[in-house]
């Protein structure tokens, strides 16, 4: 009696660690792994910092060439409400932003337009050195090119309109090849 008692207890604790691995199994990885829906990410091309109270949101230089001229485009921000005076410098040029305290300063407007002498290739990340009351702090900002259709209207000096006949239907494609 007391054999099959103990046989009886093996085989329940037998189920019963089998049904805790299989739960494991189904539901281990949010256990130990970070969820993905909590990590805080800059959804576009452009960077997101934050230097002193300076909020930088999707700022990103437009170039064609590595020597070619680039324009900013993003938005400046305050986070303090305060009126703000934000410099950045890529490779030597220091460009100054004078961001409004209430509002942000949206660099795409014409008014805002700012434009350096080269950023360097599309594609990378050029240092820049943004500065904000006596803080400094070195970022990467992306490069962009016109490419992609939302920056063409930001190349400096205009975008080259055969920049993207390599992303269209070739002959070859459309016969079925790859």
């Amino acid at each position: 009696m007391k054999f099959a008692a103990s046989k009886a207890t093996t085989r329940n604790a037998a189920v019963a660690g089998l049904a805790t691995v299989a739960l494991l199994g189904a539901t281990g990885c949010s256990a130990v792994n970070m969820q993905a829906t909590t990590l805080q990410y800059a959804p576009s091309d452009g960077i997101v910092a934050n230097v002193g109270d300076a909020q930088l949101r999707n700022i990103a230089l437009i170039t064609t060439d590595p020597e070619a001229e680039a324009r900013y485009i993003g938005t400046l921000a305050s986070a303090s409400g305060e009126p703000l005076e934000v410099s950045i410098t890529v490779d030597g040029t220091q460009t100054r932003f004078s961001v409004p305290g209430e509002d942000s300063l949206k660099l795409e407007d014409p008014a805002n337009e700012q434009i350096i002498p080269s950023a360097g290739r599309p594609g990378t990340l050029v240092d820049a050195t943004v500065e904000v009351d006596g803080v400094s702090e070195t970022v990467g900002i992306t490069i962009l090119d016109g490419t992609l259709e939302e920056y063409r209207p930001f190349v400096p000096g205009g975008a080259e309109p055969s920049v993207d006949d390599h992303l269209y239907v070739t002959p070859a494609a459309e016969e079925g090849g790859h």
